[in-house]
């Protein structure tokens, strides 16, 4: 596994982690396991041992998912646009390590035989538990940012007035009429978008190294991901890259211009006048994208 592709795992690991609603399902989880108490547990077990069992297998079964989730979800970025499939992937993959930590477990505490009989029933026992653990996860997901959208379009709170927090965010963003932020929803929305907070998700217009990060500038504003440029442009969809350390993507309104200055050097101009500068490496590819329609 590559530096990058670790950073990628954690990064959508602690995406995963954050989300309050996930962590509200796994206690509901548990209570309703310890309560029920499935599988003999419930004549087998006293009610703290029976906790302690159910609370240390939603533990290890649910850490087993959320990683190969995480990872496939991360590795799979730049092959499959869906994350739903992505993280279907990881949950079925999953099911061998979720198998073997309930094996393991159940040898442990209910003196259960340790053998490969055992790990395969369970990895096939945990394996639509895991497919509908990993939807429940992507609605989690997508649900929160949801949440966050209309927080930030409304900005109201219960009592009809305007929430600190989306005034904070209001304040951030610049006014956008209706038509544009029509246009501001491609059907084929870059993967890359999908890092960013709801409120800058808008058009891609360039990117741009800047130490270990990469500012991505986008229509609606500008976020700084921890991420190495080659990553992001196949993140990025359409585009060029114009220099080393920039990035422009596909947009009419990209000219090629000559800077004025002691060194004229060829520039792109891009879709929100910021002029790019394109190395000597990158030129003629540059011409060629753009049409050679170059401007001064």
């Amino acid at each position: 596994m590559s530096d990058t592709l670790l950073q990628s795992t954690l990064r959508e690991l602690r995406q995963l982690l954050i989300r309050p609603r996930l962590w509200l399902v796994f206690a509901l989880v548990v209570w309703l396991f310890v309560v029920t108490g499935p599988f003999g547990t419930y004549d087998r077990l006293a009610s703290p041992t029976r906790l302690g069992y159910w609370l240390m297998l939603h533990a290890a079964t649910w850490g087993c998912a959320l990683i190969s989730i995480a990872f496939f979800d991360a590795a799979l970025r730049s092959l499959i646009s869906s994350r739903l499939y992505r993280m279907l992937i990881g949950a079925i993959v999953s099911a061998l390590p979720v198998g073997l930590a309930i094996t393991v477990i159940n040898f442990a505490l209910l003196m259960r035989p340790l053998n490969a009989v055992q790990i395969a029933e369970n990895a096939l026992t945990a394996l639509p538990i895991g497919l509908a653990f990993s939807l429940l996860t992507w609605l989690s997901l997508s649900g929160g940012d949801q949440m966050a959208a209309d927080a930030i379009s409304n900005g109201r709170d219960d009592a009809g007035e305007t929430s600190p927090q989306a005034s904070a965010l209001a304040a951030e963003m610049p006014e956008v009429s209706p038509a544009q932020r029509t246009a501001e929803k491609p059907v084929n929305r870059p993967a890359l978008l999908d890092r960013l907070p709801v409120e800058k998700r808008g058009i891609l217009i360039r990117l741009e190294v800047q130490d270990h990060y990469v500012l991505v500038v986008t229509s609606r504003g500008t976020q700084l991901l921890l991420m190495r440029l080659g990553d992001a442009i196949v993140e990025a969809g359409p585009g060029q890259q114009v220099h080393r350390s920039h990035w422009v993507a596909e947009h009419e309104d990209n000219t090629l211009i000559r800077a004025n200055g002691k060194n004229v050097r060829l520039c792109v101009r891009a879709a929100n006048g910021f002029e790019v500068p394109v190395s000597r490496t990158f030129a003629a590819r540059v011409q060629h994208w753009i049409g050679q329609h170059a401007d001064g």
